[in-house]
């Protein structure tokens, strides 16, 4: 089964929020997380150009242990995340299909105001069975 890597904002209290609710949708567990001030987001994120490995973006690796996986970034990332979980989160993930300059400015946005509304610093403390998907 393919495993994918979704890199957050380990300081931002919204960003916690989506890492609890993609933990609480993923029932075939396809997603592991690290931070992206963490280890893991250092050597796995070399590749990326410069421009990429913004420190305040999402970003998510599918198939992030294969030979050939795939870099998302901001409302792209986002979306094909709703569309790996399936189910129902498949229909707005849909939109990840099409070309990201038409959903990229509402990502920025959120992104940008983030801190404001959500002003609590991220607390992801992991069950011990959901341990493992978390990497440093």
């Amino acid at each position: 089964m393919a495993k994918h890597l979704v890199f957050y904002d380990g300081e931002c209290g919204f960003c916690d929020l989506i890492v609890q609710f993609i933990l609480n949708q993923d029932s075939k567990e396809l997603f592991d997380f690290a931070p992206l001030q963490g280890t893991t987001a250092n050597q796995l994120l070399k590749q990326l150009p410069n421009e990429m490995r913004n420190k305040d973006s999402l970003i998510l690796i599918e198939n992030y242990q294969s030979n050939d996986p795939h870099f998302y970034l901001l409302g792209k990332g986002a979306l094909r995340i709703l569309w790996l979980l399936g189910n129902v989160w498949s229909i707005p993930g849909i939109i990840s299909f099409l070309p990201s300059f038409l959903y990229d400015w509402g990502y920025r946005l959120i992104a940008k105001n983030r801190h404001k509304f959500f002003k609590t610093r991220s607390c992801i403390i992991p069950t011990k069975e959901r341990q493992q998907r978390f990497l440093p």
